[in-house]
């Protein structure tokens, strides 16, 4: 039984790395009896792969049509130790070293609609991760980097191979602009009619001519008023932000109040994420997107009698994405060949008139761009207790861990197989 190791400096399951960063390490193989190794190698790969499965028909003649595409960003390889050579029981040990690159270039068949990355050169992705369900309809897309590990020997049952993923977070290259607030309005504006907004109830007569007439001075009184949020549609998730609220009322009927008293009582903000895929299909491509929820917030302030002239009543200076959820990492805005995601923020208001106490449910959608963060404001999760990120396996058994490994049976011989890159 041989086992194999891959340790690479610095490693832990939640460490990011970053394009442009070294990778390097070591690959330990002990073989607790002798072996025959033809070669000894490690890899160094990234993909793209995207899944739809499309259900048809119904009863007996129910099919499901699976589409699998998978795109190659790159792949590394170094040779460790070239065989044939019989190893006697001992550890070896061979260090590899990569460097993650910053761009991949890729020349993609078939139409990936708009929003897509078309061919050519491309910043290399984020690690990413993402599926979607329906009755009809299922899709799956993720973006992996591994190192894998592999021991031949001439036979198929007798290669060992080990795989340890490799967390890579894409930086933005300049440091993020301010926050740059914008004016988004609610649609459709508010209205409300109701007697309870009269200064005083109708005669009798006055009711039959309101049915029986136009007259402008009888119509019901109404409250209407324009909202306005104020939040940046570019924003970083390390940036704090301000946000803002106001009102302008409109005036319908001349019964309507003139200075209505209005009170914000409730601000929560809802950030959505919309991801699309694209799969390559034997007649046409098949696409899936879906929208779902990412993280709230519920703006934290005092009620406050909103002004009437359009004023801005500013909220809150500390709106920041990454202490919506502190222990996640964000992955901003990005596009590739067959994957592509974009957010939307929904500023759902809840308006209160004093008066009468009816309420105003306001929702609108802002789009919002998330940036990758900059180097700056880059950080690690604490790496989960006891995990030295040493990735094992054990041929044969289907054992993976990270326990101690055992000790090989003690071997002196004289001779060592050659390192690779040793021979002439």
């Amino acid at each position: 039984m041989t086992l194999l190791r891959i340790v690479s400096e610095g490693y832990k399951p939640s460490r990011e790395y970053h394009p442009g960063d070294h990778i390097s390490g070591r690959v330990i193989a002990i073989f607790h009896k002798q072996q025959r190794v033809s070669i000894a190698q490690i890899c160094f790969r990234g993909k793209i792969q995207t899944e739809h499965w499309q259900t048809r028909g119904a009863g007996n003649t129910r099919s499901r049509e699976h589409r699998k595409e998978v795109i190659r960003l790159f792949e590394f390889n170094q040779t460790l130790f070239r065989g044939p050579y019989d190893i006697q029981p001992q550890s070896l040990e061979w260090p590899f070293a990569f460097t993650i690159p910053t761009h991949v270039d890729y020349r993609r068949t078939g139409n990936t609609g708009p929003g897509f990355i078309e061919d050519g050169t491309s910043p290399l992705p984020s690690t990413f991760f993402w599926d979607s369900k329906s009755f009809s309809r299922d899709a799956r897309a993720y973006i992996k980097y591994k190192l894998v590990a592999t021991i031949k020997s001439g036979g198929i049952f007798k290669n060992h191979e080990l795989e340890l993923p490799i967390l890579i977070t894409r930086f933005s290259q300049s440091p993020p602009p301010p926050p740059q607030i914008s004016t988004h309005e609610y649609y459709p504006s508010p209205r409300w009619s109701s007697r309870a907004l009269r200064a005083q109830g109708h005669t009798l007569k006055q009711k039959f001519r309101h049915i029986t007439s136009n007259d402008p001075e009888l119509q019901t009184p109404c409250i209407s008023f324009k909202a306005y949020v104020y939040f940046p549609t570019i924003l970083s998730p390390q940036q704090h932000t301000s946000i803002a609220f106001s009102i302008k009322p409109l005036r319908i009927t001349p019964n309507d109040p003139e200075a209505p008293k209005l009170i914000l009582d409730t601000l929560s903000l809802t950030l959505k994420s919309h991801t699309a895929m694209v799969a390559s299909g034997s007649s046409r491509d098949r696409f899936a997107e879906d929208t779902k929820y990412e993280a709230g917030h519920n703006v934290v302030f005092n009620p406050v009698i909103l002004p009437l002239d359009g004023a801005e009543v500013k909220l809150h200076d500390h709106i920041c994405l990454a202490r919506w959820r502190p222990r996640d990492r964000w992955s901003g805005d990005f596009s590739t060949y067959t994957i592509r995601r974009d957010y939307q923020m929904k500023a759902d208001a809840v308006v209160r008139h004093i008066g009468t106490g009816h309420v105003f449910s306001l929702s609108t959608e802002i789009p919002l761009c998330v940036l990758d963060r900059h180097p700056e404001q880059r950080y690690d999760r604490p790496p989960p207790g006891g995990n030295d990120g040493v990735g094992v396996v054990r041929s044969g058994d289907g054992w993976y861990g990270d326990e101690e490994l055992d000790q090989p049976p003690a071997y002196n011989a004289d001779v060592r197989p050659p390192n690779h890159d040793e021979e002439e």
